[in-house]
């Protein structure tokens, strides 16, 4: 909103008197004259005045009152106001898409060759990630946008800022819409062309959407459906426009997709399948005197186009350098009053840098920009979620635990459709953990219900009984990545939401490699590491670009340290995949688990396998799905066989860092590496403290603590606080000790949450909602006795092998994240 270049003062206060009186001589009357009262413009002046005024102050003008928003929002006005608009001269302008920082939501920004800087209109904050279409042409100033990653669309305004949310849909691998006008039902329609199952007897179906209307928030299938003689073409059009990135364009009432022959078994008498928005009927063009390749339609001066790429065929000297390099050219549009002096509008897949994010991906995201007043229809769900009473039902869900938050979700059909709104659950992640500090739970041994339990550490700390949960096997917790935190056995993964009792397991896995395993030799390490399970290095992280959780795993199946020969495979899971092998890592890296940083998963390098006697970091990149190498510090870099120090990476304030153990001098040297350069971040002395002894413990830095610097220290055996002015170690939990179960020393700013009960669900895909149970039971609770002061329960403890904790703790980010129930059958792809 602009705001007035000069602020007007306010009037001295005056007597409440409605009239005033003219003080004049006695011999003449005294007249009274209406204090406030001014001159009124008439309607015509006014809107002479309106129409001169951009748009986003007209926008202003409609909340002034209930006549100006009639008057500026009726029929005739708008008509005015475009009708003068297209008069002036042209001024080109284009809509271009573009992903914010880390993908978290999409701008919508105006371009123009008059303006050196991109002018913000929107952000679409749902829209995340790096698959997104838009129509290259508008009709009547209604824009169609499709996000892959939901999957989902969207129709708005770009003059107006209204934008719309289409209901959901059957989510199919090959699909295509676009919208237009129906010029006899003045209404807008989205038409979506698309191939259902392989199954069904009409596998080519046609879905339409009335923006608006009075059949709801669904769609509806076309009145004849696709008549069985252009099932062909319409099959080839769909793919055609999967393959290739292009959208249906609008003409004079019909919907055009161009046929690709290609896809065809033999050459097609059509060119172009057309869909009627009035009579909701499909009808055939004629090929052109020419094959139909490498050509995409267009809308020059409201007539369909086809535009053919000749640029392989010509000589280089006639095209300028910016039309040959693009791989892809598209003709978007055209602007101009007169023939003479039309322009065409010509997009390529080089973008230009916006945002600080260059998009060089083969899609264009380029659309005209065409001024109109035009209304987007919201949808009922979204006038339902907008309601001050749906607003503040939400701003108290926000202030909820995840527990209650499910058990929300049986009151009525509006709070389930809110809680699961992705809104919502990014909004309740970001309140929930906005202040960053670390949250601690503790995993145990699960029941029949659930694999694994999970309990706050101040439960642990205060309940009795738990000695009956205490692990029988080797587990590895990861960090929090989006909600989601990854733990491991040695034949097992599992994605845990901890606080709602979600969980993904990799079945697919575990059959393979335990056969392949089998029949290998392994030369196993012996050393018991809290932070290492089995002969596995595995990571999970963050996709930005397909907003989505992937695993990735590096399995030794030998490895002999004084040859320095090695076999490894590298594989990487995710939802939507059964898991596919990746190109093994340029450097062996060593049994401490990766980190997870904006997409890319870091591991330190193993010095004693291989060729190369130097450390390094191995860094994968979950989108590209390509491994490289960055240097490691100069003294972390250094390795010799007698030099005892152990190295790892961690993550500590959002930043990588480069961790070298010194056993000897008992210190823990912590390097960060930012912009491309290394520095040095902590130096943590541990000569004082024997139960952090890096002789015989392996010391991990988990986080730092936002309020006061305080680093937590994990020894998988033993938690502490370690305060870098004062040198000084502040414990928090020490399994190892049953005394310890009432330490007056825990720290209480740690945040802690509960998991209730949850019903369990399967899917087909292995997803499951698991509850996570309470540790304490009432029956042996209620003898009022502490457990760890009873033989039994410490000989249980004391039973527990070396090599396995009783309990596990692990950082996590109360949220609701969850896998969807069944995979995206639409692959994304460049």
């Amino acid at each position: 909103m602009m705001r007035d270049s000069k602020r007007t003062r306010s009037a001295p206060p005056r007597e409440p008197l409605e009239m005033t009186e003219d003080m004049t001589p006695r011999s003449k009357r005294r007249k009274f004259v209406p204090f406030g009262e001014g001159a009124v413009l008439p309607e015509e002046m006014l809107t002479e005045v309106f129409l001169r005024l951009p748009i986003k102050s007209i926008l202003r003008f409609r909340a002034a009152c209930h006549s100006r928003y009639a008057m500026l929002s009726s029929q005739e006005f708008c008509q005015l106001y475009i009708t003068r608009t297209e008069a002036m001269p042209p001024q080109p302008k284009l809509l271009f898409i573009s992903p914010t920082a880390n993908f978290n939501s999409t701008a919508v920004y105006t371009c123009s060759p008059s303006k050196p800087i991109d002018d913000l209109l929107f952000t679409l904050d749902d829209v995340r990630g790096n698959y997104v279409e838009v129509a290259p042409s508008p009709c009547h100033g209604l824009t169609l946008l499709y996000n892959a990653v939901a999957p989902a669309y969207y129709v708005f305004n770009a003059t107006t800022r209204a934008i719309t949310r289409l209901p959901p849909y059957q989510d199919v691998i090959h699909a295509t819409a676009g919208v237009g006008f129906d010029a006899r039902t003045k209404e807008f329609k989205v038409v979506r062309l698309f191939r259902g199952k392989s199954h069904e007897i009409h596998s080519v179906k046609c879905e339409i959407f009335i923006l608006g209307g009075e059949e709801g928030d669904h769609w509806r299938p076309t009145a004849g459906g696709v008549p069985f003689r252009f099932c062909s073409f319409a099959l080839s059009a769909i793919r055609n426009a999967v393959a290739n990135k292009l959208q249906p364009v609008f003409v004079n009432g019909f919907l055009h997709w161009l046929i690709n022959p290609s896809f065809l078994l033999k050459a097609p008498r059509a060119a172009i399948i057309s869909f009627s928005l009035t009579d909701e009927t499909f009808r055939w063009i004629r090929s052109p005197p020419f094959e139909v390749s490498r050509v995409h339609l267009a809308e020059l001066d409201d007539q369909l186009c086809m535009v053919r790429d000749l640029r392989n065929g010509l000589p280089t000297g006639n095209l300028p350098r910016d039309l040959l390099e693009p791989r892809i050219v598209k003709v978007i549009g055209s602007f101009g009053s007169y023939r003479s002096s039309k322009k065409i509008i010509i997009a390529t897949s080089k973008h230009k840098t916006c945002s600080a994010y260059q998009n060089e991906k083969s899609d264009i995201r380029f659309s005209s920009f065409t001024k109109s007043f035009t209304p987007v229809h919201r949808t009922r769900k979204e006038i339902g979620f907008s309601t001050p009473l749906s607003k503040a039902t939400k701003e108290i869900l926000l202030r909820l635990p995840a527990e209650s938050i499910l058990k929300l979700e049986l009151v009525c059909k509006q709070w389930r459709g809110l809680i699961k709104n992705e809104g919502f659950v990014h909004a309740y992640f970001e309140h929930k953990n906005m202040d960053r500090r670390p949250k601690i739970m503790l995993v145990g041994k699960g029941s029949e219900k659930s694999v694994f339990n999970f309990i706050p550490l101040s439960k642990w700390l205060q309940e009795a009984n738990l000695g009956t949960m205490f692990l029988d096997k080797k587990v590895v917790c990861s960090k929090p990545c989006h909600g989601l935190n990854l733990v491991s056995i040695e034949m097992k993964d599992y994605l845990f939401n901890p606080c709602t009792g979600y969980r993904m397991i990799y079945w697919n896995r575990d059959h393979q490699l335990y056969q392949e395993w089998s029949n290998l030799s392994s030369d196993r390490c012996k050393d018991y590491n809290p932070f290492v399970v089995g002969n596995k290095n595995v990571g999970m992280g963050f996709c930005q670009v397909t907003q989505s959780h992937a695993v990735v795993g590096i399995f030794y199946y030998w490895k002999n340290y004084e040859s320095r020969q090695y076999y490894l495979t590298c594989f990487m899971w995710s939802c939507s995949s059964q898991g596919q092998p990746l190109p093994d890592p340029p450097l062996p890296v060593n049994d401490m688990p990766p980190v997870s940083l904006d997409g890319v998963l870091y591991w330190m390098s193993e010095p004693r396998l291989g060729q190369s006697y130097e450390r390094a970091i191995v860094f994968f990149n979950i989108a590209a799905k390509i491994f490289d190498v960055i240097p490691c510090p100069s003294c972390i870099a250094i390795w010799d066989s007698r030099n005892p120090c152990h190295a790892f990476v961690v993550e500590l304030q959002g930043m990588l860092c480069a961790v070298l153990s010194n056993p000897v001098a008992d210190k823990l040297d912590i390097w960060k590496w930012d912009h491309g350069l290394w520095s040095i971040a902590y130096a943590i002395n541990l000569k004082f403290w024997p139960d952090y002894s890096l002789a015989t413990n392996v010391v991990v830095p988990l986080a730092v603590d936002p309020i006061d610097g305080k680093v937590l220290l994990n020894t998988g055996r033993k938690l502490g606080l370690y305060n870098p002015c004062k040198q000084t170690i502040e414990n928090l939990l020490a399994l190892d000790q049953a005394s310890q179960q009432q330490n007056p020393g825990v720290n209480r700013n740690f945040h802690i949450a509960r998991c209730q009960d949850v019903p369990k669900k399967f899917s087909q895909w292995k997803l499951s909602l698991a509850p996570c149970e309470k540790f304490a039971n009432p029956s042996s609770a209620s003898s009022g006795k502490n457990p760890f002061y009873s033989r039994d329960q410490s000989k249980e403890l004391n039973s527990v092998s070396q090599k396995i904790m009783p309990l596990v703790p692990m950082l996590y980010e109360e949220g609701l994240a969850y896998y969807p129930t069944t995979p995206k059958l639409r692959v994304l792809c460049d």
